[in-house]
C-alpha cells in the first residue's frame, strides 16, 4: 500500500469517528424525561398535566373570568365582604351625584329557562317583583364611581368609572340579600339563587333640559 493510499484511509476513518461523536452529542441534548419543551420565540413552553387550570383569551375575557364568582383582588375594585357584620358602613351620595341619576336597567336572568329572562328599568328608590317568584327587589341608591372606606360607601365623582347600585332582595318579608351589583364586575358578591341572577346593565340620568 502506498503512502498516499495510507493517508487517504486515515482521513476517512478520522472523519467517520468525528461524525459518530457529533451524533451522540446531539441525541443527548433532546429532552427524554417529559420535562419543559424547548424555547419557542423566547418563551418556555411547559406541558400542563391533566386537571391543571389556566386562563386563555384576550385580556377582557380573562378579567371577566376573574370577576365572575371570584373573591380575589381585582385591580381598581374596592373589596366588599358581604358577610362582614362587625363593620356597619353608611351609604353617602355626594353632592356631585345627588339628583343626577333617575333609574337603572337590571337584567333578571332565569337560569332554568333563558326565554323567561327579562330586562327591568327601575327608578331609584322603588321596587319590583320578579315574575313567577315571591322575590321583591328594592333598587337604590346608585353610585357611578363606587368607592369605600371603613365608615362609608360613596362615589368618587359622577363619572361612570365603577358603576354600582344597592339592592335589597326579600322573599315573603325575609331579607335574602343586601349588597351591591357592579356593572363591570357582575359576578362579584352577586345575589346567589338557584333560579335567578341579577345584573346591572345600564344607568339612566335625569334629563334636566
Amino acid at each position: 500500500m502506498t503512502l498516499k493510499n495510507t493517508l487517504s484511509w486515515a482521513l476517512i476513518i478520522a472523519g467517520l469517528i468525528a461524525m459518530t461523536a457529533c451524533g451522540e452529542k446531539g441525541n443527548k441534548s433532546a429532552p427524554t424525561d417529559g420535562g419543559p419543551k424547548p424555547l419557542i420565540d423566547g418563551t418556555q413552553v411547559t406541558s400542563l398535566s391533566e386537571g391543571s387550570k389556566t386562563q386563555n383569551g384576550p385580556p377582557s375575557e380573562i378579567m371577566r373570568q376573574q370577576a365572575e364568582g371570584s373573591d380575589s383582588d381585582i385591580d381598581g375594585h374596592p373589596q366588599v365582604n358581604p358577610n362582614e357584620k362587625a363593620v356597619t358602613r353608611d351609604v353617602i351620595v355626594p353632592p356631585a351625584v345627588e339628583g343626577k341619576w333617575k333609574a337603572v336597567k337590571i337584567m333578571v336572568r332565569n337560569k332554568v329557562d333563558e326565554e323567561k329572562s327579562k330586562m327591568e328599568m327601575v327608578d331609584l328608590g322603588s321596587s319590583f317583583m320578579i315574575d313567577g317568584a315571591p322575590l321583591k327587589v328594592t333598587v337604590g341608591p346608585f353610585l357611578p364611581n363606587f368607592v369605600m372606606d371603613r365608615a362609608s360607601y360613596t362615589s368618587g365623582g359622577n363619572e361612570l368609572a365603577n358603576p354600582a347600585v344597592r339592592l335589597v332582595i326579600e322573599e315573603d318579608g325575609k331579607t335574602l340579600f343586601e349588597g351591591w351589583a357592579f356593572a363591570k364586575f357582575p359576578g362579584m358578591y352577586a345575589f346567589e339563587h338557584e333560579t335567578y341572577s341579577l345584573q346591572l346593565m345600564d344607568f339612566i340620568p335625569i334629563n334636566n333640559s
